[in-house]
């Protein structure tokens, strides 16, 4: 079965016709026939986004999402692929659990890969377990119950090699130390003094000091002030085995949030200031930051309601994290070339994603067609994530996404979703 997308404009302006044969790509140029013949009618078309962190809840979590729900979101979002973080309930820390959440995801619209979580009793798990694209420590608490605090312990782990280590760093001891100010009253705005910019600073500056001593692979997860911007380019420039990501939230919202959404923007990392987001989006820039990955992390409205103490921490954004992008294209702030790097070649090159991130041939036929002058705005009735919510909800988007092939079938088109099609596991290369 051959389908024929002609008349697409690729990032360079180029105006092709690609050849999609049993879900790859086997031509690009002026050809002109297929079994089936869609015209792109001189849209923009990438390669299919990659979100390579993303909490979908199943197993567990349910009630917020699921791996239908958190996947239509995604391809509305021009998303066709996602690899999902293991604070699961049980949390994803043996191969049991693993290959039990592998079922789950026969219903995902999207690719989906896995990350594996670290404890402080799990080594024999981490050096068996094969197909996932890393293994996440949580130096600092977040939702779940998965923490490994001590440098001892994340030494431990770390010297294990040829392992992509995935890190939430913050320093729990400085948490613990300035949760001590919480009062009964306490409202969202002191999430951003509790878990300051020192906190951030101290939890990369350690995992850097670990990740020099054992010279394990690091990726550094949501990072959130200029100063960790700081660190992390000193140490690549050290020639350190270290990346980094960035999300949407803390590009584009600050602790001013705080005023208007209270408990919704209440996430960990929390919201720094608009100083931060300008030095990351400057991070962006200067290719010290590699990527950027949502941490799309949907909570109910009446969980977010909750007084502050009780409320939990996370925003969903995987189907807005490619629209404020394209927003930013239009702006000027970075260019198209930037995006596609940033959300699709590189995330696939950092996690070691066979024949993704590229629309080139003999890659995966995943693509994302946007169209670049559609202004719309956000608002709920569009969101698809089974939570609801957006704290972009009235934000005017200029750039969207309107169709997704995943695999090479037309999942997302025009705001209608074909639930026939799903997604599949990716594969590795050697890391």
């Amino acid at each position: 079965m051959t389908t024929l997308l002609k008349n697409c404009t690729l990032a360079n302006k180029l105006n092709v016709n690609i050849t999609i044969t049993d879900g790859t790509i086997t031509a690009i140029g002026n050809q002109t026939k297929a079994d089936k013949i869609i015209d792109i009618k001189g849209k923009t078309v990438l390669p299919g986004i990659i979100d390579s962190h993303v909490h979908f809840r199943e197993p567990g979590g349910e009630q917020k999402e699921d791996w239908l729900t958190g996947s239509m979101a995604a391809v509305a979002g021009g998303v066709t692929t996602v690899i999902d973080m293991p604070n699961n309930d049980p949390p994803i820390t043996d191969l049991a659990t693993l290959n039990k959440k592998r079922k789950l995801t026969k219903k995902s619209l999207v690719n989906f890969g896995f990350f594996f979580g670290a404890t402080t009793n799990n080594i024999e798990e981490v050096r068996k377990v094969s197909g996932i694209a890393g293994i996440k420590i949580y130096v600092g608490s977040s939702t779940g119950n998965l923490l490994v605090a001590q440098d001892d312990d994340i030494k431990k782990l770390m010297e294990i090699p040829n392992i992509n280590w995935v890190i939430h760093a913050e320093d729990e001891e400085l948490i613990r130390k300035n949760s001590q100010q919480i009062s009964e009253n306490s409202n969202s705005a002191i999430h951003s003094q509790i878990r300051n910019r020192q906190v951030a600073m101290k939890g990369v500056e350690r995992v850097i000091d670990l990740a020099k001593e054992t010279n394990a692979r690091i990726h550094i997860c949501h990072i959130s002030t200029a100063e960790e911007v700081s660190l992390i380019k000193k140490a690549k420039n050290a020639n350190l085995q270290i990346t980094c990501e960035v999300s949407p939230h803390h590009l584009f919202l600050n602790d001013g949030a705080y005023e208007k959404f209270g408990n919704f923007v209440k996430v960990n990392p929390p919201l720094r200031t608009k100083k931060d987001n300008e030095a990351l989006l400057k991070g962006l820039n200067d290719g010290i930051i590699d990527i950027i990955a949502t941490d799309h992390a949907p909570h109910t409205i009446k969980e977010k309601e909750t007084p502050y103490h009780d409320a939990p921490a996370g925003i969903p954004e995987v189907q807005t994290s490619l629209p404020l992008m394209l927003n930013e294209v239009n702006k000027g702030t970075i260019t198209i070339e930037q995006l596609i790097e940033i959300m699709s070649a590189q995330p696939a090159k950092l996690f070691s994603l066979q024949n993704k991130g590229l629309i080139a041939e003999g890659y995966d036929a995943d693509i994302t067609v946007v169209d670049m002058d559609k202004k719309q705005i956000i608002n709920k009735e569009m969101l698809l994530s089974k939570c609801g919510w957006s704290p972009y909800e009235n934000m005017k988007i200029t750039g969207w996404p309107v169709m997704t092939f995943v695999n090479g079938n037309l999942v997302y088109d025009q705001g209608k979703i074909n639930q026939q099609f799903k997604g599949r596991e990716i594969t590795y290369g050697k890391i």
